[in-house]
């Protein structure tokens, strides 16, 4: 299965702005819940803005469809909306945020015996992935998966390999920031969910998310069995914990990808 190098150049470029949007946003809500320092919160805002026109600049010569003309209506709201929570700084009871301190995982906690259990866990399963390759090399030989991975494994220039270091590890980090810390705290805060019925509705939705992505039912049993793992590891340990093991994951999958592809070469 081929895939044109150009739209996934494109995929990767967007995945970069749009990750980078969403961690300002997080930062913003950092600064806006834990300090008194409003200069800090409108610069915020005035960054993701730029972000968001830049980016709005850079595809304006090529004309936009209606449904791109309402998302970039929409995404320009972003920094707005954010900009009226920061006039409203010094009246809390307005804000539509959850007090950052009370996010599931921000503060970290080690814990040598669990960090090892659970890292066990994320070796067997890199193992059952290992083998699974090594077995399935129709899977390879076709260029099957995710084509960030057949990007990544094909023609390796130290361009990619840039790329490769700062899309992973930014992409594995939102993803936490996301599927784990923000709906676990939303379920749990808003909902009065339990963190068992957060952690299975969770993990579904992230095993269904990665469908789209293989097309393989054995990807979201993984991808699903992960997010419980990860889950786990940000209630009892931290949210750096699962991002370790969301990016070791990532970059190893990569790695055997790679080999695989190079094998049959």
């Amino acid at each position: 299965m081929s895939f044109d190098e150009n739209l996934v150049k494109k995929r990767i470029k967007n995945s970069l702005i749009y990750n980078s949007i969403i961690l300002l946003i997080f930062i913003f809500w950092f600064f806006y819940s834990s300090f008194e320092n409003i200069l800090i919160v409108f610069l915020i805002c005035l960054l993701i803005f730029l972000v968001v026109l830049v980016k709005f600049n850079t595809e304006l010569r090529s004309g936009f469809t209606v449904e791109q003309k309402v998302f970039y209506i929409l995404l320009f709201l972003i920094p707005f909306a954010l900009f009226g929570d920061a006039i409203l700084f010094y009246n809390t009871s307005v804000t539509f945020f959850i007090p950052f301190n009370r996010l599931v995982g921000i503060k970290n906690n080690y814990n040598l015996l669990l960090f090892l259990f659970y890292f066990s866990i994320i070796v067997l399963k890199l193992v059952g992935i290992k083998v699974y390759f090594s077995r399935n090399v129709k899977f390879l030989e076709e260029g099957r998966g995710d084509e960030i991975f057949q990007f990544f494994t094909k023609n390796i220039t130290y361009k990619k390999v840039i790329l490769l270091v700062i899309l992973f590890p930014l992409v594995a980090f939102i993803e936490e920031l996301i599927y784990r810390t923000l709906l676990i705290s939303i379920l749990t805060y808003y909902l009065n969910l339990d963190y068992t019925l957060s952690i299975i509705f969770i993990s579904i939705i992230f095993g269904l998310v990665h469908y789209s992505t293989s097309q393989n039912w054995g990807h979201v049993i993984s991808t699903l069995i992960s997010s419980i793992i990860y889950s786990l590891a940000l209630i009892q340990l931290g949210i750096i914990y699962p991002w370790i093991f969301h990016l070791s994951t990532n970059l190893f999958v990569l790695l055997f990808y790679y080999q695989g592809k190079k094998n049959i070469l």
